[in-house]
């Protein structure tokens, strides 16, 4: 599968344990700041489908807001009995300031 860097927000806009969603590409994509690094994950819990945003952010985990589901923000593990399945997740790098993220694209 081939992805493409696309650029999302300033670095700088995301403070530490806080998140913002927005769509990159064509997907919900969570971008979220947690023990200095950014993460980027599908905005969307693989227990019941229900929107990550407004989870809260700490240790680099983020918590469903729905039903207190946790995943780790760098590789998508659940945390809990309610799933198994991980949450997708994005490459993030900084360049010049800004937050750009790796999504999928059709081939």
């Amino acid at each position: 599968m081939n992805t493409q860097y696309n650029r999302a927000m300033h670095a700088d806009e995301l403070a530490e344990n806080s998140s913002r969603c927005m769509e990159i590409a064509g997907i919900n994509v969570l971008l979220c700041r947690s023990g200095g690094e950014f993460f980027a994950v599908l905005n969307q819990c693989t227990h019941q489908d229900a929107p990550l945003q407004g989870g809260r952010i700490r240790n680099r985990m983020v918590s469903c807001p729905l039903h207190g589901m946790r995943y780790e923000l760098s590789t998508g593990k659940p945390f809990g009995q309610l799933t198994h399945v991980p949450l997708p997740t994005y490459p993030v790098r900084v360049v010049d300031g800004y937050l750009e993220v790796a999504v999928p694209i059709a081939e």
